[in-house]
């Protein structure tokens, strides 16, 4: 078992990103995972690819050793992110190399192959977020009104819940996508990065039209990785990006939302 690598850091401006490094194979790899979760999550692919890839792996703002600004306005843009991206790969002198996200971390994934297409050979998505956006997300974070109800709910969780068991009795929620709301929210520190993490990251949109061109023209390797089970974030939800895609692969790996990230790193 690959031992767990020292926590480092990318400083641009005023953000701070912290990251662990592992694998030693010359290709590279930029990972991110998804709400909840830290860049531990991909350590056992160190263990599946790590001759093939030097694998970076990120805490995202508001996880692990990225704590984020203070700001309850922050707010993450595409800008911001591809200089964030641009010099952590100045800094470690990186001309060529893939990406991967799952999850929330498919959203800044998919932002950085639009941004860097042409220096990219691969981009792996696990059940990602940021291709069909959700109209609760819609909801609760688009406007000005939505945040606050988003933010009165966030602080009122018996209230939230019982609306939450009061949609899925309707069938205008799934349970099991409703079980995985409850579990990211069971606690306040998960409330409140969950919160922060919506309304923070609510600006990190790719034209679905624009990046196919450009992922068409360069010919990167596209490879999507889904759960058979996963309600969460399902297959369809990849659709409205793969009908403009010339070429790419679809892996259907039995399992659901939260076990994917550990059957991806075999199959990948």
């Amino acid at each position: 078992m690959t031992p767990t690598p020292d926590i480092q850091h990318i400083t641009y401006q005023s953000f701070q990103l912290a990251y662990r490094q592992v694998g030693y194979g010359p290709a590279i790899l930029l990972a991110f995972h998804g709400i909840g979760q830290d860049s531990g999550c991909f350590l056992p692919l160190a263990d599946t690819i790590g001759q093939q890839f030097t694998i970076y792996s990120f805490d995202l703002f508001f996880h692990g050793a990225s704590p984020g600004p203070a700001s309850e306005e922050f707010v993450l843009t595409k800008t911001d992110w591809t200089r964030i991206v641009s010099e952590f790969l100045k800094e470690k002198s990186i001309s060529r190399f893939s990406v991967m996200g799952f999850s929330m971390g498919g959203k800044f994934a998919l932002v950085i192959a639009e941004a860097f297409a042409d220096r990219l050979d691969q981009l792996i998505l696990l059940a990602p977020d940021g291709i069909t956006i959700s109209p609760w997300y819609k909801l609760a974070t688009g406007t000005a009104l939505g945040r606050a109800l988003f933010r009165y709910f966030i602080d009122h969780m018996p209230l939230f819940s019982r609306a939450g068991r009061g949609l899925a009795a309707l069938g205008l929620v799934d349970r099991s996508v409703l079980r995985f709301v409850q579990s990211t929210l069971s606690t306040v520190d998960q409330r409140e990065r969950v919160y922060r993490s919506w309304v923070g990251f609510r600006k990190l949109k790719v034209k679905l039209d624009t990046l196919a061109h450009t992922l068409n023209h360069h010919a990167v390797r596209i490879r999507f990785f889904v759960g058979c089970f996963d309600r969460v974030l399902p297959v369809h939800f990849t659709k409205p990006l793969t009908r403009r895609l010339h070429t790419y692969e679809l892996i259907m790996l039995k399992t659901g939302h939260h076990r994917l990230i550990e059957k991806a790193a075999t199959a990948i």
